[in-house]
């Protein structure tokens, strides 16, 4: 069994991605890094309204508070008049009225407010109830929508789940708007804002039904239990017109077409937006630049017939003063200095991560050629290796700012997710295990999520530091737990590409002294994208069973740790703490993929027009793959891998056939990993007659140049056969005459 001791952390800093505003102002795409949204996105919410019996109308809005309307709210501070609130034939769910306090308080919401509607289920499974909150009848506007605060754990969702339903007949019949699996973000306690479409009802009177019932886990559908729920601001309403809309530079407008009519299609018209045009219903749209801007809508009827709406000046755009933010090309770290490891030779590419929509960037590399770019997102190749400093410096109209950051330029290593300041440390689950490890609460896998790499890495495994692993039962001893290479998808573990296990009896754990890792080996892999190492198979928490391996300590920053529980992976931030993440102390083994000839920078080859083998250095970490790539029809690579990490390529080329004066070729060169692939041209030109020396004119340094080749006092094939002018195999007095008279009669 392999085991390696080793006592370094690092850390990820992830950033959201700029656009260059010069190169994007007319690409349909949304920045990543706009400012926060006028309105919340949700485009199930609102639907544009189509109604036969109206004339075609072009009608448009945006989403947001002051384009609300209103036609019934429910806060519960005067009490629940109207409400028909429906228990359990037992009463084991709480529903009632109560003042929410502590984390849970909705004043910082409402500072006026007095009481939530409050439903509780028991905390014994056999107990678990169904429960009802129906709200009075209310009148569904054009465009209507649901609006409510609803405060939850996300964790619970397994054991209860709330789901808001609306009917138009009692319940007869009824529709399913909302419920709490629907959210996304921190799982802990906390208020969320939803918004649920009521389109399907739009001119008729509704109630809406709040359901306290059964968890995501419950098949029978028995009820819920554990959860509890607080819901207040209650809201429906619809859009109307509003008479402009001002935002920030790069904050998102989200329009909503309300236009009346039996409407067939439409055109929206967003002069110095993105996107500038579109057809969707609901566009979301940015501006970069300060202004005011007109915005148009076309309709068009199953009739043919067309309705357009201008409001002039409708969006007023003010900018405000960037704050610049580096991404560096990979955000996991090399674990012996704590920085983002990024490959050398080859480009790599940064970003700007920066917010405020900046105009103009300039970026100084140490270590880097170029060693400064003016673009937004530049490339850039390591000539140097190790520790390497980047400085940003963005700006616009309004102002000015700067960022700085030092990357480690390495070929391999092992990489983590931890801050400098990490220290490892397991938590006790209160009776119920340790996390993370054994425990009796589900959570069966733990995985470490890590960055797309600079260029494509070969993982070669990785370690786990235990803290501890002991146990008494035979079963649990060797028990196998598992350590994985998975790809990601969304942002989660999706595919297994390898496996490696030890049992629990062979597991090395850290000391007092001494953070010690325990070598899991893998394939290994080719990864060039986001992926993630698992760790499962650890044993269920049982009084002979001490299974854990480090995290970080809770802290606030990116969260890179995930846990499977009950089957369905989650972000370990929030789960804890509402504001704090962890990373696991998970580092895998990798090396870039790295080819490139040498100089560094090399992209054409020049070749004589005779023709013949030419040779070219290469530098590969993992060698070049065989056989070679054909350079095409007169040109062939001919050697063979030396499976070093410097090699040189043979080139046999043809000679430049009779009447053509040039030409050119691609060659293209893969690792043996077939990971990375670099490419070059080969040059093949006869040149001009008579330019003994090369240098683009025939003049009297050609004709001492010729001189001395004659007298052998420097040797022809220095010149790349432009010594023999006349091409008959010889450097003579005939090929000086012919240079003579070129300059004489030219």
């Amino acid at each position: 069994m392999r085991k390696f001791t080793i006592t370094a952390c690092a850390l990820i800093a992830a950033l959201a991605c700029a656009q260059v505003a010069t190169v994007l102002r007319n690409v349909d795409t949304k920045p990543q890094f706009e400012g926060k949204s006028i309105a919340k996105p949700a485009r199930k919410a609102v639907r544009a309204r189509v109604n036969t019996t109206e004339s075609l109308n072009a009608s448009f809005t945006v989403q947001g508070k002051d384009a609300q309307r209103a036609v019934w709210s429910e806060n519960f501070d005067a009490g629940s008049a109207g409400w028909t609130i429906t228990p359990d034939k037992d009463k084991y769910v709480t529903v009632k009225l109560k003042p929410t306090t502590g984390t849970q308080t909705f004043s910082a919401i409402d500072p006026n407010d007095v009481q939530s509607l409050y439903m509780e289920g028991p905390y014994q499974t056999y107990r678990r109830a169904i429960a009802y909150a129906t709200s009075p009848a209310v009148t569904v506007p054009a465009n209507g929508a649901l609006h409510a605060w609803i405060g939850y754990s996300q964790n619970f969702n397994d054991y209860a789940v709330l789901s808001i339903t609306a009917s138009a007949d009692g319940f007869a019949t009824s529709t399913e708007v909302w419920n709490s699996t629907m959210e996304v973000g921190e799982n802990s306690w906390r208020w969320h804002n939803i918004e649920a479409s009521l389109a399907d009802f739009v001119g008729q009177q509704v109630q809406l039904r709040f359901t306290y019932g059964p968890g995501t886990k419950d098949s029978f559908k028995t009820g819920g239990y554990m959860a509890d729920f607080s819901i207040d601001g209650v809201t429906v309403d619809g859009l109307a017109e509003v008479d402009g809309v001002k935002v920030k530079t790069g904050e998102t407008i989200n329009f909503v077409d309300i236009s009346t009519g039996d409407i067939a299609s439409r055109k929206w018209s967003f002069p110095g937006g993105t996107p500038s045009e579109s057809n969707d219903p609901l566009p979301a749209v940015f501006y970069r630049e300060d202004g005011n801007y007109d915005v148009t809508l076309t309709v068009t009827g199953t009739d043919g017939k067309t309705s357009t709406s201008t409001r002039s000046a409708f969006v007023s755009v003010t900018g405000e003063a960037p704050v610049a933010r580096i991404m560096p090309p990979a955000t996991f770290r090399y674990s012996d200095t704590y920085l983002p490891m990024v490959a050398p030779l080859v480009p790599v590419q940064y970003q700007d991560a920066s917010s405020g929509c900046p105009t103009r960037w300039n970026w100084t590399f140490a270590g880097a050629n170029p060693a400064t770019s003016t673009f937004c997102n530049p490339s850039v190749a390591y000539d140097f290796m190790h520790q390497q400093h980047v400085d940003l410096t963005v700006a616009n109209q309004h102002g000015t700012s700067t960022d700085a950051l030092d990357v480690s330029v390495e070929y391999d290593g092992y990489i983590n997710n931890q801050l400098k300041s990490d220290y490892p440390v397991t938590y006790d689950l209160e009776g119920s295990g340790t996390f993370p490890g054994a425990n009796t609460m589900k959570i069966n896998a733990y995985g470490e999520r890590f960055s797309k790499p600079s260029r494509p890495v070969m993982v070669y495994g990785a370690l786990v530091f235990f803290e501890t692993a002991s146990a008494q039962g035979i079963a649990d001893q060797i028990a196998n737990i598992g350590v994985h290479l998975y790809t990601a998808k969304d942002g989660l573990p999706d595919k297994k590409l390898d496996s490696f296990w030890w049992r629990v009896i062979d597991v090395e754990t850290s000391t007092a002294t001494t953070l010690r890792g325990t070598w899991f080996e893998c394939g290994p892999k080719v990864v060039d994208d986001e992926f993630f190492i698992v760790v499962d198979g650890i044993p269920e928490k049982n009084d002979s069973l001490d299974v854990s391996f480090a995290t970080a300590a809770l802290r606030a920053g990116e969260n890179t740790a995930y846990m499977r529980v009950r089957d369905t992976w989650r972000p370990v931030a929030g789960y804890f703490d509402v504001t704090k993440g962890t990373s696991f102390y998970i580092w895998p083994a990798v090396a870039h993929s790295v080819i490139s000839l040498l100089p560094v920078g090399t992209d054409e080859i020049r070749v004589p027009a005779e023709g013949g083998t030419i040779e070219q250095q290469i530098f590969s970490i993992f060698g070049y793959d065989n056989p070679a790539a054909a350079a095409g029809d007169w040109a062939t690579i001919v050697s063979k891998p030396n499976e070093l990490t410097l090699d040189t390529l043979a080139i046999q080329c043809e000679p430049l056939p009779a009447g053509i004066n040039s030409r050119r070729q691609v060659v293209s060169i893969t690792d043996r990993i077939k990971a990375s692939t670099i490419s070059f041209t080969l040059v093949q030109e006869r040149g001009i007659d008579g330019d003994v020396n090369g240098d683009g004119s025939v003049d009297v340094d050609d004709v001492n140049t010729l001189i001395n080749v004659i007298l052998t006092l420097v040797p022809a094939d220095k010149y790349d056969g432009r010594a023999d002018v006349n091409h008959d195999g010889n450097v003579d007095i005939d090929d000086l005459n012919i240079v003579i008279n070129k300059i004489l009669f030219q």
